[in-house]
């Protein structure tokens, strides 16, 4: 296309909707299932002994790891899509202010 950029409005947005709709999907099964991983884990099923101790001295970091990245991920993608949106209609407020100075200038010099 020769250095040119080609924007589909419709196409864009329905693209960050779906980036945003992705990012609220990831958030609630964060909710559901992350919820549940944190409720068993809570519980202690590996005991309270030594080597429960020893494993949960390790595990617990990582639990909250992953929960917080899996969190993070959705919302990041909620607003990438939301962020994509924006764009889109700026790059069309953009395009029509500069369309309309284009035509006034063309408007000018018919007039000379």
């Amino acid at each position: 296309m020769g250095g040119q950029l080609w924007l589909d409005p419709q196409r864009a947005r329905r693209g960050g909707t779906d980036l945003s709709l992705s990012g609220e999907a990831i958030v609630a099964r964060r909710r559901q299932v992350g919820g549940s991983i944190a409720a068993a884990s809570a519980q202690s099923p590996w005991g309270k002994d030594d080597i429960g101790a020893a494993f949960e001295q390790k595990y617990r970091g990582f639990e909250e790891l992953v929960l917080r990245v899996w969190d993070g991920v959705g919302r990041h993608l909620e607003g990438l899509g939301a962020d994509v949106i924006r764009s889109v209609d700026a790059n069309l407020r953009t395009d029509a202010a500069s369309a309309g100075r284009l035509g006034r200038v063309g408007d000018q010099h018919q007039q000379r």
